[in-house]
């Protein structure tokens, strides 16, 4: 028997199981990655911006460039940081005369409204809050103080407080502290249980 002749007849089907193999483990792999779940990205935002909406027509450029960039400086600011792990459900912005408001809601109930006044340097920043905050309210109102008033701030002395009823609540009270710069003043409103349900930060120069 021609044994050489064996071997080369038989040649053929090795290479054709070994061309065969080659070419399904690849495959296998590639169908096992690509049932596999995506992994999700660690720099995709959870809170993606709401979009704002307002008046249209009538609203004067400048108007328009001055609400712009106030929303900016707003989702910048302290207090919007503080609540944007909540997501925005919405955003309105009005405009009247001379003065911009901005006001935004979050899922867990909670609110944020700005209203400035660049023609007698009016600005008034009011939160009201439905979940408990995850900081002390007087370190968050100190950084608004100083995003408004420059690293130095405007001369709240936080040591120094006067307490009142809430004028549309009775059953709840504010701690007043006050500024010498801009008759800046910061507000923390406490419920009956003593829960801090709001904060203010307001100036007119």
């Amino acid at each position: 028997m021609d044994w050489s002749a064996g071997m080369r007849s038989s040649e053929p089907v090795q290479c054709l199981t070994f061309l065969a193999w080659r070419l399904i483990v690849p495959a296998t792999l590639l169908l096992t990655a690509c049932s596999m779940p995506p992994v999700a990205s660690q720099t995709t935002s959870t809170a993606p911006a709401a979009d704002c909406v307002g008046p249209q027509a009538g609203v004067s450029p400048q108007n328009a460039e001055a609400a712009g960039t106030l929303r900016r400086a707003v989702e910048m600011g302290p207090l919007y940081v503080t609540l944007v792990a909540n997501r925005v459900v919405s955003c309105r912005i009005g405009t009247d005369s001379s003065a911009i408001t901005l006001e935004y809601t979050f899922r867990d109930g909670s609110s944020l409204r700005v209203r400035r006044d660049p023609r007698i340097e009016y600005s008034n920043q009011e939160v009201r809050l439905a979940s408990p905050l995850a900081e002390d309210a007087v370190a968050i109102l100190t950084r608004v103080e100083r995003s408004a008033f420059s690293p130095s701030g405007c001369g709240i002395d936080w040591r120094k407080t006067e307490a009142q009823p809430a004028g549309d609540d009775p059953g709840a009270t504010e701690t007043i502290y006050r500024g010498d710069t801009c008759n800046c003043q910061a507000r923390v409103r406490k419920d009956k249980a003593g829960r801090t349900v709001g904060l203010v930060f307001r100036s007119a120069c």
